[in-house]
């Protein structure tokens, strides 16, 4: 294969990775938006899926840029180096520059990926979709009285008032895609319980059902335990939801 037909294939795939980047990119912003990856999916992929897409059609347009740029390192020392008064033995010139773009792109990628991973920090107590239970704590309480008020005006509906708590704060550990504890908040085996474990509701009975001792905060003996508590006005909503019998429908079963 000559140097103008390798040169062609390098360019057609470089062209196709780089749609395939503005194809997973709008996709992620716009048909998936941040948030939707527990209710929405597109061709059966969830946004995360469309995420590691987008990573890997990423690297491979990098290797391809790579490729490229080896393909052309000839012309581009050439060219750089008579503009910039340093090319005086072509080949030498050829194998210090490779060597020194080499190291130097190799050092930055180095560099960038020992700080990015020693710049990680846990947050002590993560925001969960739209509740910080530390600075709305007056909001809060102000919201739990209405809702404690509205509870007896209309039934609390799973689907409609619990589940969407559970979404926001909870799958995204114990979901679909990740199962800390080997648990799984939208099924609903894991709430009732099963041969294999003990109920976290009891249908009926809030005050003495596991899962309201976990979400309140009470449960203390247990990993992360701060980081499972909810703000009052769930709290209210769950308590009552398992005082009228914690119905549970088939729907929130099917999600997978």
């Amino acid at each position: 294969m000559n140097r103008t037909v390798a040169n062609i294939i390098i360019d057609i795939i470089a062209a196709i990775l780089f749609l395939g980047m503005i194809a997973t990119g709008y996709i992620l912003r716009f048909p998936l938006p941040p948030g939707s990856n527990k209710t929405l999916s597109l061709w059966s992929y969830t946004r995360h899926q469309w995420g590691d897409a987008h990573f890997w059609i990423s690297l491979g347009l990098l290797v391809v840029l790579v490729v490229h740029i080896v393909l052309h390192w000839n012309w581009i020392v050439t060219v750089i180096g008579k503009r910039c008064h340093l090319v005086k033995t072509a080949q030498l010139s050829l194998v210090r520059s490779g060597i020194l773009t080499g190291g130097i792109v190799t050092i930055t990628i180095m560099l960038f990926a020992w700080t990015a991973q020693n710049s990680v920090k846990e947050i002590a107590r993560p925001m969960r979709g739209k509740h910080l239970a530390h600075t709305h704590q007056i909001y809060d309480s102000s919201v739990t009285t209405q809702v404690q008020s509205n509870i007896g005006k209309e039934s609390i509906e799973f689907w409609e008032d619990v589940y969407p708590i559970f979404e926001n704060n909870c799958l995204s550990c114990h979901g679909p895609q990740k199962q800390l504890a080997n648990f799984r908040i939208d099924r609903s085996e894991y709430l009732f319980g099963s041969n294999e474990r003990e109920p976290l509701v009891l249908p009926g009975q809030s005050a003495i059902s596991p899962l309201i001792a976990i979400v309140s905060g009470a449960k203390k003996d247990m990993p992360l335990a701060d980081i499972h508590t909810l703000s009052e006005q769930d709290i209210v909503l769950i308590k009552a939801w398992i005082d009228s019998g914690a119905e549970w429908t088939v729907k929130t079963d099917a999600k997978k």
